[in-house]
C-alpha cells in the first residue's frame, strides 16, 4: 500500500545519506593520512633544508668545523640530528672543554661550547702546535696561521701530537706566567723569547721589550705586566722596554 512504499522509500533514503557519510569520513580519513605521510617524508628527507643549528661560546674553533665535528651535513635536518649524538662528538675534540646540546621550539638546536683556551704557539719538527695553560696540545698545523697568542720562540718541541702534555720546564714556567694574564694583555703579546731561561724576553705587537728574567716571582711580574701593557695602550708612550728583573721595574724610554 502507500505507506508501505513510503516507508521503503524513506529507509532507501537514509542508507544512501548513510553511504555517504560514510564514504565522506573515509575521504577524510583518507586525506589526513595522505597528509600525515607527506609531511613526515618531508620533514625528514635529505632532499630539504628543514630548520637551522646555532652554536655559540666558539671563539678559537670555527663554526663550520663544529658542524664538521658534529657531523652535522650541508643539507641540513634538524629532525634526523640526534642530540646526543652531537654532544658526544664535540666531547671528543680536545679543544672543547664542555657542551650543551638542546632542541629549540619549532625547529632549532642549539650548541653551546665552552673551549679549552690556547695560550701559546710553539714550532715543532712538523709545523706548529697550540698548547693551553696545562702544556696539553690542543690542536697541530703545517703552516703558520694568524694567530692572536703569543709565540714562544728560541726553543722546538718534537714528538707531540695533539693530547700529549708539554713537559720542559722553562715552558711550563711560562705557561704559569701567560695563564695568570687576562685576555687583553695576552692579546697584546707576539713572542716570547725562552733561547735563554735567565733573560726571557717577551715582545708586544708594538715591539716593546718586556724584560721578564727568569721566571721567579712569577705572580709578581705577571702582575706588573699586565698593570703595564694597560697603561701602555690608555698613553701609547715611547718605550723601548720595562724590565722586570729588579724588585722595582725599570722603564727605558725610547730616545
Amino acid at each position: 500500500n502507500r505507506g508501505d512504499k513510503m516507508e521503503t522509500s524513506r529507509l532507501n533514503t537514509d542508507s544512501v545519506a548513510k553511504q555517504g557519510k560514510t564514504k565522506q569520513l573515509f575521504l577524510t580519513l583518507l586525506f589526513i593520512f595522505i597528509f600525515s605521510v607527506t609531511c613526515f617524508s618531508f620533514i625528514t628527507s635529505e632532499m630539504f633544508t628543514v630548520g637551522s643549528v646555532i652554536v655559540e661560546g666558539n671563539k678559537y674553533i670555527e663554526q663550520d668545523e663544529i658542524y664538521k665535528i658534529a657531523g652535522i651535513p650541508e643539507n641540513l635536518n634538524i629532525f634526523r640530528l640526534n642530540t646526543t649524538e652531537i654532544q658526544l662528538k664535540l666531547k671528543k675534540d680536545l679543544r672543547i672543554a664542555d657542551v650543551d646540546v638542546t632542541r629549540k621550539f619549532p625547529s632549532t638546536i642549539q650548541i653551546n661550547v665552552t673551549e679549552r683556551m690556547p695560550i701559546a704557539c710553539i714550532a715543532c719538527e712538523y709545523g706548529f702546535v697550540e698548547v693551553d695553560k696545562h702544556g696539553i696540545v690542543l690542536t697541530a698545523y703545517k703552516n703558520l696561521k694568524t694567530i692572536h697568542i703569543p709565540m714562544l720562540t728560541g726553543i722546538s718541541l718534537s714528538g707531540l701530537y695533539v693530547g700529549d702534555s708539554v713537559e720542559q720546564p722553562d715552558i711550563k714556567q711560562t705557561l704559569v706566567y701567560l695563564a695568570m694574564l687576562n685576555e687583553a694583555t695576552l692579546n697584546q703579546i707576539s713572542e716570547i723569547n725562552l733561547a735563554n731561561n735567565q733573560q726571557i724576553v717577551a715582545y708586544t705587537n708594538n715591539a716593546v721589550q718586556v724584560r721578564i728574567g727568569s721566571m721567579d716571582r712569577v705572580e709578581e711580574k705577571a702582575k706588573v705586566t699586565e698593570e703595564f701593557l694597560q697603561e701602555l695602550k690608555q698613553t701609547n708612550l715611547a718605550i723601548e722596554y720595562i724590565d722586570l728583573t729588579f724588585a722595582s721595574p725599570f722603564i727605558k724610554f725610547k730616545q
